[in-house]
């Protein structure tokens, strides 16, 4: 079974058991893409699972502006049109696609829940990327290239330079002051039709999952990279102590990204579930 479900313009593929009798629903961090989850199909489909990556709004092919909420619910309604909520689920979620699986606890029948390097608030990520003269990693992910959009390059340009100009600092937390960053935003990453709705849905007034994390009642694990710009690793192990909630650090991943660490983190996983 493989097909590309367009539920309200997102898109969502499926793949593996066309019978399943238990899922696995995969959520990219934010600016990522589910197609970059290499599985091997025929392995899960001989075990009945059915295989979810899901592009919420703004990634991937799908439209839309992202917000963590909105994208739960329509993962949710995708689930209830396919009559599988009742399956047994596995998650695997990367950066905020971690955070979204925590906010669906009482939702989704998870076996279990595998997270990347989870944005536990994301406030907090972008004051440590502040902090830690890093912002540019986030600023870049909002720059619209000229490949990807129609708009004239004096348009783009302009664009670019007034998201330099009020987010080069961490002013814009405190006032809230965005409007000025109403246009679209279109790169290889992501794309969404309004930059300052962006930065409101994510950041203004912002979430948090450490509650989350602290009631869930199905198997948790946090894999964790040696190293992350955009999450401080203390304070992940400090909410998972605190949740007792088990994590593991992969020596291969270097980054906030897995750069090069999927297989691993698969391994590991696969070696669990299967």
């Amino acid at each position: 079974m493989n097909s590309i479900i367009n539920l309200n313009r997102l898109e969502i593929l499926t793949s593996g058991s066309a019978d399943p009798k238990k899922l696995l629903l995969i959520w990219p961090s934010t600016g990522g893409n589910a197609r970059s989850f290499r599985l091997k199909e025929s392995e899960l489909a001989s075990k009945d699972y059915a295989i979810i990556r899901y592009n919420p709004a703004s990634h991937g092919n799908s439209d839309g502006t992202y917000d963590p909420q909105t994208a739960v619910k329509d993962i949710i309604q995708f689930l209830k049109s396919k009559d599988w909520m009742h399956l047994p689920t596995v998650g695997i979620g990367h950066s905020g696609g971690g955070a979204a699986l925590l906010m669906m606890e009482d939702f989704v029948n998870f076996s279990s829940r595998y997270l990347l390097s989870p944005i536990l608030d994301s406030r907090l990520s972008l004051f440590y990327l502040y902090e830690k003269g890093n912002i540019k990693q986030f600023l870049d992910l909002l720059m619209t290239d000229e490949k990807s959009s129609e708009l004239k390059k004096e348009t783009i340009l302009m664009q670019n330079e007034q998201t330099l100009r009020t987010l080069g600092n961490s002013d814009w937390l405190a006032s809230g002051d965005v409007d000025i960053l109403d246009f679209p935003v279109l790169n290889s990453k992501i794309r969404f039709s309004s930059l300052s709705l962006f930065l409101r849905n994510l950041f203004l007034p912002g979430f948090a999952v450490n509650d989350s994390l602290g009631k869930v009642t199905k198997p948790v694990k946090i894999f964790l990279p040696t190293s992350d710009d955009w999450f401080p690793i203390f304070r992940t192990e400090e909410a998972a102590k605190l949740a007792s909630v088990s994590t593991e650090t992969i020596p291969s991943a270097k980054d906030h990204f897995f750069t090069g660490s999927w297989i691993s983190v698969w391994t590991r996983i696969k070696s669990e579930i299967l």
